[in-house]
């Protein structure tokens, strides 16, 4: 689990300098990171909420502090393991899977409302820990939130040019990817199975989630989880 104090700027800077030294020249300098989240916050007016979608690890571990957290839906963009990540659940020889969002159909999440004395300290602690490697592009999208409320939530899409990139892999290639890949920050089919699990305790039923769920179980010879049995999933279903 991160924690805020992993997410400091100093913390960050030997991460990327230690990616740098590895031939991982794609990492972002602070510079890079605090432009972008100055872009973002163009149109932000002092006094005003900020809203965050989370649909991936910001579910289960936010890591930053907020006023107030509800199941929402965001149209136009759904849930993809779509980047590589040889480093954090992964390694060079076998890199792990990540969420972002991609283009069409539709994600459901939690949209995190920061109070306007949280903005820019919370903001800060998020880009530090989702514009590490620029994999990622911030967008603003129309989120309506379970209660009915509409509102604009900043988050994280895919950029696809960039290297860690890989697109529309077939789900076996990707569940053996999730399956098999650890890195230092532990086996990437943990962060499946954390992922899918809020995911069900918010009442949220990700068919894709929960394919990649059985078919991970499968290649490890595990048995499924309770809940993931409760939600309908069994060896073969979708």
């Amino acid at each position: 689990m991160l924690k805020r104090e992993e997410l400091t700027s100093e913390r960050i800077d030997q991460i990327v300098a230690d990616a740098h030294a590895a031939g991982y020249h794609f990492f972002l300098s602070s510079e890079a990171r605090e432009a972008s989240l100055k872009e973002a916050l163009a149109g932000y007016q002092p006094g005003e909420d900020v809203w965050v979608f989370a649909y991936g690890s910001l579910m289960w571990n936010p890591a930053i502090e907020f006023a107030e957290a509800t199941p929402c839906m965001v149209d136009g963009w759904r849930r993809s393991f779509c980047f590589w990540v040889p480093l954090g659940r992964g390694t060079p020889e076998l890199p792990g899977l990540m969420l972002a969002l991609e283009g069409g159909g539709a994600c459901e999440g939690i949209a995190y409302r920061l109070a306007p004395h949280q903005v820019h300290s919370e903001l800060g602690i998020l880009w530090n820990r989702e514009m590490l490697s620029g994999v990622y592009q911030p967008r603003w999208v129309p989120a309506k939130l379970r209660d009915g409320r509409m509102v604009t939530a900043v988050t994280f899409v895919v950029d696809p040019q960039h290297c860690q990139y890989c697109g529309d892999l077939p789900i076996e290639r990707a569940a053996h990817h999730i399956a098999f890949a650890e890195g230092r920050r532990g086996p990437c089919r943990d962060y499946l199975a954390n992922t899918a699990e809020h995911a069900r305790s918010l009442g949220i039923h990700d068919p894709y989630l929960e394919e990649l769920v059985v078919r991970v179980a499968n290649l490890r010879g595990e048995p499924l989880s309770t809940a993931g049995q409760v939600n309908g999933v069994a060896a073969g279903q979708a």
